[in-house]
């Protein structure tokens, strides 16, 4: 049987082992097993150099940690600091207790400004991800622990009360994720099927059920037909219509698995059951034939229930499950049914509103144009699709819907600073979410727009610049986007630089949605992109002189990027004096500009 980590750990090194010479680090297999925990755990599968550079701190006075990273939960953002052990044995309840308690001692030590003993990366990068997470007032401090090999039920729980008595660690989410918790998350990227074809639940024992017409039917369903569901058709569409698939939830995950350990008499009591969607069921007896199916809510009862190791796992017991059809046929009609069941319907774990709107009909819909003809863009509109995995494709044919969100909202919209610090309100508010999903979308101004975007990236990751003007280049990457954006709205007369930078006049012109058709100039030379990254730089340095000239007035780098209202009236009003309004400098941008551009 071939090891998943291990196999993983060598895509990830095949994956950078063309940047390693920017790394100057050995790509040694202990270092990778903490980077694919970082890759799949917490940035969607994906790690490359600039990965690297943003979240690895290992080393020499490292404070005890590997990576940091910044969870996006669905209600709250957390920092994550993690340590990973590439080890096949590891028994030391005080060893686990010693790692823990050296990260709670770092997240003491930068609370109280005692930094001077560790590591460049490790201030930098805390520093930054702090930053990041504390926008969100109800951030947590998450301390996490991979381990690759794997223990008993017996051994966790016992490592788990041991934790709970350090009184340092008190204030800090804990989490301990063994190999088998990583094959897993690994495998939840690797989903393709939209429904599972054909599959059956049991009726538990003899509780009967209640129809609601010919398209619903409320039942108890026996627990362990929902492990053969889930042992069958896990990686085969059983969750596709869910909002996302499993994201672990230590509190949440915890109840259940001591339901399952110490109540499973009083499980149907404690937990909300499952509603699966389908195209069609039938009653057969003791149990209930499906056909084009998914669990559309339920999903962490089922992962968790499906994963149970327990000596008590063959005891059955009934969970209340849903199952619902629509009234007519139609994949459209089908799509909007499953996704207002799913957001009226109560789950356990609270979800996000990206997930809330991942079944819309403009989601599948833009998800179906963009890869409906060459250059065929892939559109990931769920959590673990799996999409960003794909070979054989260039790095901006796929994408997710957050991602390409963020880039309309901050480059033909005008509005980096909402894009970067409240992701979130792409779709939590109505207004933003309609003006960037419900929009008409030119796939030529998309494809342009991902082009756009991938080769700054490569600009970043390729170029030579010293620590302030990278910092400058990573963070404020919308905002150099967005200024492009802005200078090919004044080439084509669509914005009157006349106005104030502070009156609604100006605000209103800049962020009308009039850019369309392709952006790049068919017949650019082919040395475009020299020019392009001339450019780039360009505006790096301007915005580096910018922020380095404003002294005490801004705290951070990420700060200076925050907000909408800083770049309208003063990145803007910068951008429009040094360089639009300067002749020289302005026909410096043009001379570029006019080779890449129409």
């Amino acid at each position: 049987m071939s090891d998943i980590v291990q196999q993983y750990i060598d895509i990830t090194r095949e994956d950078l082992f063309a940047s390693k010479n920017k790394i100057d680090i050995t790509l040694s297999d202990e270092l990778l097993f903490g980077t694919i925990c970082y890759k799949y755990f917490y940035n969607e599968g994906r790690f490359d150099i600039t990965d690297f550079k943003n979240s690895y701190t290992d080393g020499a006075n490292d404070g005890g940690v590997d990576l940091i990273a910044v969870n996006e939960g669905d209600i709250y953002k957390s920092l994550v600091l993690i340590q990973s052990k590439n080890v096949k044995n590891f028994n030391s309840k005080d060893e686990i207790k010693d790692i823990f308690t050296k990260m709670a001692q770092t997240v003491k030590d930068f609370r109280n400004d005692k930094v001077g003993s560790y590591n460049k990366n490790l201030r930098r990068i805390y520093r930054e991800k702090y930053d990041d997470a504390v926008e969100d007032e109800n951030f947590s401090i998450e301390l996490v622990l991979f381990i690759n090999t794997n223990k008993s039920e017996e051994y966790r729980d016992e490592i788990s009360l041991h934790l709970k008595k350090i009184e340092e660690l008190e204030d800090f989410e804990l989490s301990i994720f063994y190999k088998n918790e990583v094959e897993q998350q690994i495998k939840n990227f690797e989903n393709g099927q939209r429904y599972v074809r054909e599959g059956r639940v049991d009726i538990y024992k003899d509780h009967g059920f209640i129809k609601n017409g010919e398209n619903g039917l409320l039942v108890n369903i026996s627990a362990l037909s929902v492990r053969k569901l889930y042992d069958k058709y896990r990686d085969e569409g059983l969750f596709e219509q869910n909002f996302r698939y499993f994201v672990r939830n230590k509190k949440i995950d915890d109840q259940i698995n001591s339901s399952l350990k110490k109540k499973r008499d009083k499980f149907w009591f404690l937990n909300n059951g499952i509603i699966i969607g389908c195209k069609d069921f039938h009653l057969d007896g003791d149990n209930i034939k499906l056909e084009d199916f998914s669990i559309i809510n339920g999903c962490q009862t089922t992962t968790i229930l499906g994963s149970y190791k327990g000596s008590n796992e063959d005891l059955d017991f009934p969970i209340s499950c849903k199952i619902v059809k629509p009234d007519h046929g139609g994949e459209d009609y089908f799509n909007v049914f499953i996704s207002e069941i799913a957001e009226a319907s109560n789950s356990q774990k609270p979800i996000s509103d990206r997930d809330l709107k991942s079944n819309y009909p403009e989601q599948r819909n833009l998800q179906l144009e963009l890869k409906a003809q060459d250059p065929k863009i892939y559109l990931e509109i769920k959590r673990g699709e799996g999409i960003l995995r794909k070979r054989n494709l260039q790095s901006w044919q796929k994408i997710k819907n957050d991602s390409l969100g963020q880039l309309i909202l901050s480059v033909l919209l005008q509005r980096p600073g909402t894009a970067r610090s409240n992701k979130k309100k792409i779709f939590s508010d109505r207004g933003t979410y309609n003006s960037i999903f419900k929009r008409t979308h030119d796939k030529d101004t998309i494809v342009d727009l991902l082009q756009l975007a991938n080769y700054y990236d490569e600009f970043v990751k390729s170029s030579n610049l010293s620590e302030k003007p990278s910092n400058i280049a990573k963070n404020g990457r919308l905002c150099v986007l967005a200024i492009i954006g802005f200078i090919i709205k004044y080439n084509h007369q669509q914005i009157d630089i006349k106005l104030e930078s502070s009156s609604a006049e100006w605000v209103s012109d800049l962020t009308s949605d009039t850019l369309t058709g392709p952006l790049f100039d068919k017949n650019r030379p082919d040395d475009y992109r020299h020019a392009l990254n001339s450019l780039f730089n360009q505006i790096i340095m301007a915005l580096l002189n910018l922020y380095t000239s404003r002294g005490d007035t801004e705290t951070s780098v990420t700060n200076f990027f925050k907000t909408d209202k800083k770049y309208f009236s003063v990145i803007l009003e910068f951008i429009k004096s040094s360089i639009i309004l300067d002749e020289y400098e302005f026909h410096k941008v043009k001379e570029k500009m006019d080779k890449i551009f129409y």
